[in-house]
């Protein structure tokens, strides 16, 4: 082997075997440094990089810990019941059930004058009511049940009188007397009206944007509102085209399209015939504001 190595080696030209050799002598230094260096692991870094990863993982262990506490506790916050917006009912756990008591026992007219008075509120388990008890705020300022009108005249000379207003002719000077309503949203109620063709309800003024129901509510306790639905602006079905009927808000494209296919095919347009084009929900609110034969 040794023979046939040298008769190749003496073939090659110069160059190859200055090639040839310093290909060899570097793997041979390879092969000697990897022998002779054996790299010791350095117990002291071992023992301090464990420490750093247990830190880092302790410390992300707490702040997950700590979120999780922040979250839990924002969850439950004080609140007025007789103010508090359906949205922050919502975060404080509330079934949608006992809110829609809530927001309609106040619409009513209803007042909380006492923590325990939440407890009359159908479908508030005991169980609900002990997790919120500790959060409940009731403004003392609120008259009491047993309060006349003279002793609350009484000892409150600046109390406000009560205001009362036509929803369907109130301009915006006359809107903006409302506690709470600028100018900015008396234009957009305003608007609003207009696009309707008048509200046939008090309670069509949560749809206006901006109006949040905390200020709903303060709005209809402290103000007489008056709706005249006599006032409204209807619209002809039998004979309105497409675009008079999908610039109102309560008109959607699939009613319209069916309503212009029985004008086309003169099919009639009466209380059973629209109800079947439309959900219940549609219905009671389009049915003010539409003509039929």
């Amino acid at each position: 082997m040794w023979e046939r190595f040298l008769k190749e080696w003496y073939i090659l030209n110069k160059s190859q075997r200055r090639g040839t050799l310093f290909l060899i002598v570097l793997l041979f230094c390879s092969i000697l440094l990897k022998v002779l260096y054996s790299p010791s692991t350095d117990s002291d870094v071992v023992y301090f990089a464990n420490i750093i990863v247990d830190n880092a993982t302790l410390s992300d262990t707490t702040a997950s810990d700590h979120s999780t506490k922040l979250k839990r506790k924002d969850s439950l916050f004080f609140f007025n019941p007789n103010v508090a917006s359906a949205e922050e009912l919502r975060m404080l756990g509330l079934p949608e059930k006992i809110i829609h008591n809530i927001t309609k026992y106040r619409e009513a007219g209803g007042i909380f004058y006492t923590k325990e008075s939440l407890k009359k509120i159908y479908s508030m388990t005991d169980s609900i009511y002990q997790k919120i008890e500790p959060y409940i705020l009731i403004n003392n300022s609120s008259p009491s049940k047993n309060s006349t009108p003279f002793s609350q005249n009484k000892f409150n000379h600046s109390a406000k009188q009560v205001l009362t207003l036509e929803l369907n002719t109130a301009d915006s000077s006359a809107l903006e007397k409302l506690k709470g309503i600028g100018k900015v949203l008396a234009t957009r109620i305003i608007k609003y009206r207009n696009r309707l063709g008048g509200f046939y309800s008090v309670e069509q003024l949560k749809e206006v944007y901006g109006l949040k129901d905390s200020l709903y509510v303060l709005i209809i306790r402290e103000n007489k509102l008056l709706v005249d639905t006599t006032l409204i602006q209807k619209i002809d079905i039998r004979q309105a085209d497409f675009k008079t009927m999908i610039r109102h808000p309560y008109f959607t494209k699939e009613i319209v399209i069916k309503i212009l296919e029985m004008q086309r095919k003169k099919e009639p347009l009466n209380n059973y015939t629209l109800q079947k084009i439309m959900t219940p929900y549609e219905w009671n609110r389009l049915r003010y504001y539409i003509l039929w034969q």
